[in-house]
């Protein structure tokens, strides 16, 4: 299926994605992970061929603007823009699948707005961090900080692309050389003395912010859509208790553990039974 290249104002900024299949058909937003961008579904999207897929690249990654001097990412915000691009694209309601940090953002949409969600596929991720009310005074503290640090913006230079890849497959759980590649694909540019990332090295600064257990709670229990979420058994997610208490929140949720790492929908060796269980639960 060919894909293209969109662009989106949203709110005075630029988001870019990139989209399979004809406007005709119903729509499917799909949103990356933390550090990746929209090449994170090249395996996947192809093959759902009933659908107009859809892979933003959050602001800061991939070919997005990053936002102004001095301004910090707040995951909350991402809800904003993937509300401004549906509303851009004229989507009233959509399928919308994410995944880890893509993932958490996901739920928190589907749970303010589950009118306008057909169905959610999570992968590897449920809801986002979360920080105790009494270390809010801390969180904060850390962020102004960060902000405050010198050097905070610069980035790594890499001699060759594949130096690059080679640092990129160091990612959360590791990642393959293949999978490394296809990320790298859009997340590197050209620059003096080699190639560095086209992320914003802001997205790595520390929330101003974060939710609470009992704020995530709210957000799962209002997920009244088919919710399906895809686990990989070789990765943290596996052992992970506070996730395996979230899925149990959601009454109308799926829970399908499959061979793989944090990254199992993209690795060659593991993405196609992924496929096959995206495929069945959209269909």
């Amino acid at each position: 299926m060919q894909c293209e290249e969109l662009r989106i104002n949203v709110s005075g900024y630029t988001l870019a994605a990139k989209q399979w299949g004809d406007a005709t058909k119903p729509a499917l937003l799909a949103l990356h992970g933390w550090l990746d961008n929209a090449a994170t579904y090249d395996l996947i999207a192809p093959h759902l061929a009933d659908y107009r897929v859809i892979a933003l690249d959050f602001a800061g990654h991939g070919y997005s603007e990053h936002l102004p001097e001095g301004m910090r990412y707040h995951m909350l915000d991402n809800v904003d823009d993937v509300v401004g691009v549906a509303d851009a694209l004229g989507l009233e309601s959509f399928v919308l699948m994410g995944h880890s940090m893509g993932a958490g953002i996901s739920s928190l949409l589907a749970g303010a707005f589950p009118e306008r969600i057909q169905k959610l596929v999570l992968i590897e991720g449920i809801g986002t961090h979360t920080t105790t009310a009494d270390r809010a005074a801390e969180v904060l503290r850390k962020a102004v900080l960060d902000m405050k640090k010198e050097g905070i913006t610069q980035k790594p230079v890499y001699n060759s692309v594949a130096d690059a890849i080679a640092a990129r497959m160091q990612a959360l759980g590791g990642i393959s050389e293949a999978a490394s590649t296809t990320l790298c694909s859009r997340g590197l540019t050209e620059t003096k003395g080699g190639y560095t990332w086209r992320s914003d090295p802001r997205v790595k600064m520390n929330s101003a912010i974060r939710l609470t257990d009992d704020m995530i709670d709210s957000y799962l229990k209002n997920l009244t859509m088919p919710v399906l979420l895809i686990s990989g058994n070789h990765s943290f997610f596996a052992a992970s208790d506070v996730m395996q208490n979230r899925a149990k929140k959601v009454a109308s949720l799926t829970h399908v553990a499959l061979d793989g790492n944090h990254h199992l929908h993209l690795e060659p060796a593991t993405y196609e039974p992924v496929l096959k269980e995206i495929q069945k639960f959209v269909s």
